[in-house]
């Protein structure tokens, strides 16, 4: 994606906005590829959460599985926390991620639908 980038139509936009804005897609990328499809790369994504019938026990395998990833597939990024959010939604698990992107602390907000099995995440 950073290579389509380069040659795309330039704007307004600064650098360091860009920069998250490829950090986002490409998280947004990593964590909804399901492992073993999409890749062939064997851990890459996010492996089925299905086996998971206690919330708190998804939150905290999600929460490796993000972690996991982030180490290994977004070098941009120094992941510092994931906690929870909270949420008036029932199937819906939110998470805040605290990282720093190239030594700058910058806070992205994650957001788990576990209804359709997908992340979102956004720059707050």
């Amino acid at each position: 994606m950073a290579l389509f980038s380069k040659f795309g139509h330039r704007s307004s936009v600064s650098a360091k906005d860009n920069e998250i804005k490829n950090i986002i897609e490409n998280l947004n990328y990593v964590l909804n590829t399901k492992k073993g499809y999409g890749s062939l790369l064997t851990d890459f994504g996010i492996r089925d959460m299905n086996e998971y019938s206690s919330r708190d026990q998804l939150a905290a395998a999600i929460m490796e599985e993000v972690k996991y990833n982030i180490d290994n597939y977004e070098p941009r990024l120094q992941l510092m926390k994931i906690s929870i959010e909270d949420t008036n939604d029932p199937f819906r698990i939110s998470f805040k991620i605290e990282c720093a992107v190239k030594e700058t602390k910058k806070a992205l907000f994650m957001e788990f639908n576990s209804v359709y099995n997908d992340f979102h995440i956004r720059n707050q």
